[in-house]
């Protein structure tokens, strides 16, 4: 009788698998997110539907790819797409005919066990890891690719379709705390940390629809003017359950979600707002951070000059801050759009100066108006006062080529009169001031330049 029963059951799920109810039987790689996302609840709840009818247990299975950063999308898109198409065919063939697999992202995927045991689902997820691991080749290259997978069972981990999936994810983060090539089951307790990430990566596209989001400025004084002529537009997350998180915990989960180009065009947007709202110095100059894979959009040079339209903003006003990254001007289009930028009227700062390669004959080709010196630099030149030798140079040789110097991450008075003796042009930090709302500019300004004045 129980052979009856199984050969019925398998027979209908092969009838669902051919007819395409169970198991994508081809890589959509242009899908919107939220269909992919629609799709995988669906195809989860249909498991574990027929799991709790026939008392069979489920695994949910979240795996994360490690592709290396030459393979960028930005330079390599073709690359990288069929190097996801041949990811999924071995994922594919890695599982059982009843199992799934369906891509969440460009490095995520969600993989569903059915009818399976523990010992089972880590000898299937070990296998996956192993051919994962094995060189791909496309269009000539040699790519190796590193994963971690998260493990969640049912009915012992939750019987939630929801949990599961989230759990799987948290444990995820816990298989990469161990390492590239490793995975993590779920027994029972969660870590904070992972759990904290999973929280952050999973809100993220919804932050802004509900209005979780704002834009403060962090004041940059000027040495020269002796009075505050800049600000930098940072964003900032209010958190319903974890409060305010900087931007460096969320920004490359923004990356990876796809989010970053719209979080862009809203900071843009919120800055002319404030520009335009708020009368008292129009010299005060906005900066905001600009990212290659916005320059690179076709329609990136109308978008920002219909903002300054629309809110009578002067392209003068705002410096856009690009990171500091030799391999992405290399691109004639990153090239030839900054200098679009720079004839419109708009300020270009190169930021993270010393944070890697860059030579100042490459600044030759830049149309480049200010550097900014990393924070982590600067404090390992301070710490030792045989490296301050190293930094007069640097500030002569920008000036020489006409670029001011911004230092960031002035924390105290002495730092703050270290670097004003060394020739600088600005200061930004938190001995000028943490980020503002851009209404307390005025008297925050005041206060600033009283302050430094008065030398306390």
């Amino acid at each position: 009788m129980f052979e009856v029963f199984w050969v019925t059951l398998m027979m209908e799920i092969r009838a669902r698998i051919r007819g395409g109810l169970w198991m994508d039987e081809k890589l959509k790689v242009n899908d919107d997110g939220d269909f992919k996302i629609e799709r995988l609840k669906e195809r989860l709840g249909m498991t574990l539907a027929f799991s709790k009818r026939y008392q069979m247990s489920a695994a949910v299975c979240y795996l994360r790819i490690h592709i290396p950063p030459e393979m960028m999308p930005y330079k390599n898109h073709q690359v990288v797409s069929v190097l996801l198409q041949k990811m999924v065919t071995r994922l594919k063939n890695s599982i059982r005919e009843i199992d799934t697999v369906i891509e969440v992202n460009q490095t995520d995927f969600v993989i569903i066990l059915t009818d399976i045991t523990e010992h089972y689902c880590r000898n299937i997820c070990e296998r996956i890891i192993g051919v994962v691991s094995e060189p791909f080749t496309v269009d000539f290259h040699q790519i190796t690719v590193g994963s971690n997978i998260g493990i969640c069972l049912y009915p012992y981990g939750t019987e939630n379709a929801e949990e599961l999936l989230l759990i799987a994810k948290v444990q995820m983060y816990e298989a990469e705390r161990d390492g590239e090539n490793s995975c993590s089951l779920y027994t029972g307790k969660l870590d904070p940390a992972s759990h904290r990430k999973m929280l952050i990566e999973n809100d993220l596209p919804y932050a802004l629809k509900k209005g979780q989001l704002e834009v403060q400025f962090q004041p940059q004084y000027s040495l020269t003017d002796k009075r505050v002529t800049g600000v930098e537009a940072l964003i900032r997350w209010n958190h319903p359950s974890l409060g305010i998180i900087s931007p460096g915990e969320f920004i490359d989960y923004a990356e990876e979600a796809g989010v970053m180009n719209r979080l862009f065009f809203w900071i843009l947007e919120q800055t002319c707002k404030k520009i335009t709202a708020w009368k008292n110095d129009q010299s005060v100059k906005v900066s905001i951070n600009l990212a290659v894979n916005q320059l690179l959009l076709d329609h990136f040079l109308t978008e920002i000059t219909k903002y300054l339209a629309k809110y009578s903003v002067q392209a003068g006003q705002i410096t856009f801050e690009i990171t500091e990254n030799i391999k992405i001007y290399t691109l004639k289009i990153v090239n030839e759009r900054l200098h679009s930028l720079k004839e419109l009227g708009f300020s270009i700062a190169l930021d993270d100066f010393g944070n890697g390669y860059f030579s100042f004959s490459d600044f030759l080709k830049l149309p480049l108006d200010y550097i900014k010196l990393d924070r982590n630099f600067v404090s390992s030149l301070m710490k030792d006062k045989k490296h301050i030798g190293v930094i007069s140079p640097i500030i002569q040789m920008a000036h020489h080529l006409g670029l001011q110097v911004i230092i960031e991450g002035i924390e105290e008075q002495s730092q703050f009169m270290e670097w004003a003796g060394l020739g600088c042009d600005f200061i930004q930090g938190y001995y000028i001031s943490r980020p503002i709302r851009y209404e307390d500019l005025a008297d925050c300004s005041v206060k600033i330049e009283k302050r430094i004045q008065d030398g306390s």
